[in-house]
């Protein structure tokens, strides 16, 4: 396969000190080029009204199920929407920016984005329109290169979205968020336009039909593929890229979000320390290579905080998460009738 050019080493990341970054307490905001000013989102800001400049209101409508592929068992999605009565301004199709959230569970064919929906129909009472694009897993049919191939095809669907329900997605602002197995999906695809043709999502950049992503959210994800393997034995990553690092390495340099780096556009990385599933150590070198790259984006680790925390809608944790997704999104000028 075609070798992929690497921007920044690995060992150019080494001069920024582990212990410095990774020893942080409580909610900590490491900052980075072109990111907001850091705070702390406390317990109580789970149940707040008013969050990146916008206002909670109303209940969202759920479009129902949405076949986007050929196989109506894999590919499909969930769509969440605003309610129009809070965030239509009056007009029969208003225009709502879009956040892609793609589900976890091992890149599994057994998974499903069931259990993202309570977090994705939170998100929607802020005024911003939720797609949740399912994707063919392993052991079969998908793993290398099918999984891949379908999340990418699933965010570029967003561009047909107002086929299936009365509003306009707004195509200049996309954003793609992701829990686990989904936040390795949500940071690698944001970065497809580096890959060439031989590679899923790869190539064509800019091309017709191809949906920009303007930021992206790892939530308790997967950046470091091949230290996942080493360190973690992670057995899932084997499973969906089709082998182990030595015995695959363009897969590993294609689709592992650390080969990435830097990208043009913002990079929040959420995590938490208390993670027995992705444990944070894995994170090391992918948090090192995002600060010495001057990579945009925010990176928040937090104490106490397991892998699921971020989908649980009454937990701190996703209190953090909702506030830099929607800050990504940014603030709605009218938000009300």
């Amino acid at each position: 396969m075609t070798p992929i050019p690497r921007k920044v080493s690995r060992r150019a990341s080494q001069k920024v000190s582990r212990r410095g970054l990774i020893a942080m307490g409580g909610l900590a905001l490491v900052g980075a080029t072109g990111m907001a000013g850091s705070s702390v989102v406390t317990p109580g800001q789970a149940r707040s009204a008013v969050v990146a400049g916008r206002q909670r209101g109303g209940a969202p409508l759920d479009a129902g199920r949405i076949q986007w592929g050929e196989d109506p068992d894999r590919q499909w999605g969930r769509l969440f929407l605003p309610d129009p009565a809070h965030w239509s301004a009056n007009r029969q199709r208003p225009a709502y920016p879009v956040v892609v959230f793609f589900h976890g569970g091992g890149w599994t064919d057994k998974s499903s984005p069931s259990y993202c929906e309570t977090v994705a129909r939170d998100l929607a009472r802020y005024g911003v329109a939720v797609w949740l694009p399912t994707y063919r897993g392993t052991p079969d049919p998908g793993g290398w290169p099918m999984t891949f191939d379908d999340v990418s095809d699933g965010l570029d669907f967003v561009e047909r979205l107002g086929e299936h329900a009365d509003f306009t997605p707004d195509l200049d602002r996309v954003h793609v968020t992701g829990h686990s197995a989904g936040g390795h999906l949500a940071a690698w695809v944001a970065a497809r336009e580096q890959l060439p043709p031989s590679m899923p999502g790869g190539g064509r950049p800019g091309g017709t039909g191809r949906i920009r992503v303007r930021s992206t959210t790892s939530l308790a994800g997967v950046l470091d593929l091949e230290k996942a393997v080493n360190e973690d034995r992670d057995h899932w990553v084997v499973d969906v890229l089709g082998g182990r690092p030595e015995e695959v390495p363009d897969r590993y340099q294609a689709m592992s979000p650390i080969d990435r780096l830097p990208l043009e556009l913002p990079v929040n990385v959420l995590h938490g320390r208390a993670d027995s599933v992705v444990p944070v150590a894995t994170l090391r070198d992918y948090l090192e290579k995002h600060t010495t790259t001057g990579n945009p984006g925010r990176v928040v680790l937090m104490d106490g905080v397991e892998h699921q925390d971020f989908v649980n809608v009454r937990h701190r944790a996703w209190a953090a998460a909702r506030q830099v997704c929607l800050t990504s999104v940014g603030p709605q000028p009218s938000a009300r009738t």
